[in-house]
């Protein structure tokens, strides 16, 4: 039987949201590993905590808004964020991750969705982008899906384990009212 998704919400983190989270990454390491520094083997519930606990001095700040993505039963299938500029010309940028095992379900792009929406709330973000490893397929799709526009490859705004990469660069302009 095949899940589907028909909503998802955005809210933030809490520190109940531990052992999900670390469920959820050390599960889903065939599809992190390649694209997220952060995720490793054995990652440990005093690593979600301390990242839990981050995003919360992110919010406080106003830096950045890190949020759980969970279905109706408010079951955690991943995480999406948006980081703001700091610096005139500089662009806020969003990311995503979705468990391994619900991916290819809408997921993401709901995620992206409700992400945009929420940024551009905001009345000094003209555009946000999204960064991908030119090799991500998943997440450079979820862009496209999303009408994000390719801007360019550039190399090095990413660096992976293995080094710097391609980085896709996909921009979303504010909806002309």
């Amino acid at each position: 039987m095949t899940a589907h998704f028909a909503s998802i919400t955005l809210r933030p983190f809490t520190l109940e949201d531990i052992s999900a989270f670390t469920a959820a990454v050390n599960n889903s390491l065939d599809t992190l590993l390649p694209w997220m520094v952060w995720a490793h083997e054995n990652y440990e519930e005093k690593e979600a905590a301390s990242w839990i606990n981050f995003t919360h001095l992110q919010r406080a700040t106003g830096e950045a808004h890190e949020f759980a993505i969970v279905d109706e039963q408010d079951r955690l299938l991943g995480g999406a964020g948006i980081r703001f500029s700091r610096f005139r010309g500089d662009f806020s940028a969003m990311g995503y991750w979705v468990r391994s095992d619900v991916q290819g379900k809408g997921i993401a792009s709901q995620a992206v969705n409700q992400l945009l929406k929420f940024g551009f709330e905001r009345p000094a973000i003209k555009t946000i982008e999204i960064l991908a490893a030119e090799a991500n397929t998943a997440s450079r799709r979820v862009a496209e899906k999303c009408g994000g526009r390719f801007v360019d490859y550039r190399y090095g705004l990413i660096i992976l384990d293995s080094g710097p990469v391609n980085t896709a660069i996909y921009h979303f302009h504010r909806p002309q009212k």
